[in-house]
């Protein structure tokens, strides 16, 4: 078969390095989460069990793996979104009366 007989689809690849560039940054992110926010949310999201099992595996009550997985959520999607730094986003600025 010569070049001309081709399809343009035979010499497109999908983007393996940017996927993988992709994963890289989630695991990086995710490395930086605290170790009881990160087991919670692998638990949950990765492994699919529930909370009830997650705090089973993790021997902990099921209120702690709701807080620790929404906190973790939370963490995560401002690595994500590069806003983890921005300590003045959740701030209240008060003023002062004289």
């Amino acid at each position: 078969m010569t070049i001309d007989e081709t399809n343009e689809d035979d010499f497109g690849r999908d983007a393996v390095q940017e996927q993988q560039l992709m994963y890289r940054d989630v695991l990086d992110k995710l490395a930086k989460l605290p170790e009881d926010q990160r087991a919670v949310l692998l638990l949950v999201a990765v492994e699919d069990l529930s909370y009830a099992d997650a705090a089973k595996v993790l021997d902990i009550p099921i209120g702690a793996v709701m807080s620790r997985l929404s906190r973790a959520r939370e963490k995560l999607q401002q690595e994500i979104e590069g806003t983890a730094d921005d300590a003045s986003r959740n701030v209240v600025k008060l003023r002062s009366l004289k």
